[in-house]
């Protein structure tokens, strides 16, 4: 049995050409290119970078393992699954940002999602919408399967961090490479875990990087905008 034949069982995707179809609407979505504006977040890493808190591949790591497993990703992905389930979650997940700024990132950014789907995909979502509900929703919309949806996601999340790390730190693309690949296991065990989650485990213990988030708003110079 071929490898797409084994993933389409695995999500219930009725055939090879169903499961194409998915990975690419995946692919353009969380994409450098689609115009949410991610490149433009650091999600408080920027100031906690300033105060040489994050400064090599070590710290790198053990931030992400912290944000995946608990802090905003765990909480995206209980978001995620339960607004695939019909859920509306929209003013829960938008009382979990830690601070202002981070509040702000997601509506910009389920706001700039939501246009784009309007504009291009016609679908409707309705406004001031979180990111990961927006995504959530859309997916639900078009089929997509929930363990590709949070395997993409939490890699796009990542992604954009350890971008964040190379630009700012700065460290060398092979590092961030290296990092990125370091955290494959990790995503895929945490989109395993989420069959298990619930409501009630919703909640964190990043909390320098909530402070820092909170800390960002009175860099004198910054290049993000959180």
């Amino acid at each position: 049995m071929e490898l797409e034949e084994l993933i389409a069982i695995n999500t219930k995707i009725k055939s090879k050409k169903d499961l194409k179809e998915a990975l690419q609407i995946l692919q353009t979505w969380f994409s450098p290119s689609f115009p949410v504006g991610s490149f433009s977040y650091s999600h408080g890493l920027e100031a906690m970078i300033n105060d040489n808190l994050i400064k090599s591949k070590e710290d790198i790591l053990d931030y992400l393992k912290c944000i995946l497993k608990h802090g905003t990703c765990k909480n995206d992905v209980i978001l995620m699954k339960y607004t695939s389930e019909g859920e509306e979650l929209n003013e829960l997940a938008l009382s979990l940002c830690p601070s202002k700024e981070r509040k702000v990132e997601s509506i910009e950014m389920g706001n700039a999602f939501r246009k784009v789907l309007s504009d291009s995909w016609d679908f409707k979502l309705p406004e001031n919408i979180a990111y990961p509900i927006a995504v959530a929703k859309a997916a639900k919309h078009f089929d997509i399967p929930l363990n590709l949806l949070l395997v993409s996601y939490l890699q796009s999340f990542v992604s954009n961090l350890i971008n964040v790390c190379i630009k700012h730190i700065p460290i060398g693309q092979k590092i961030g490479q290296d990092c990125i690949i370091q955290t494959y296991d990790l995503i895929r065990e945490i989109e395993k875990e989420s069959e298990n989650l619930n409501l009630e485990d919703l909640g964190g213990i990043c909390f320098n990087s909530d402070i820092y988030s909170i800390k960002h708003e009175n860099l004198k110079t910054r290049i993000y905008k959180t």
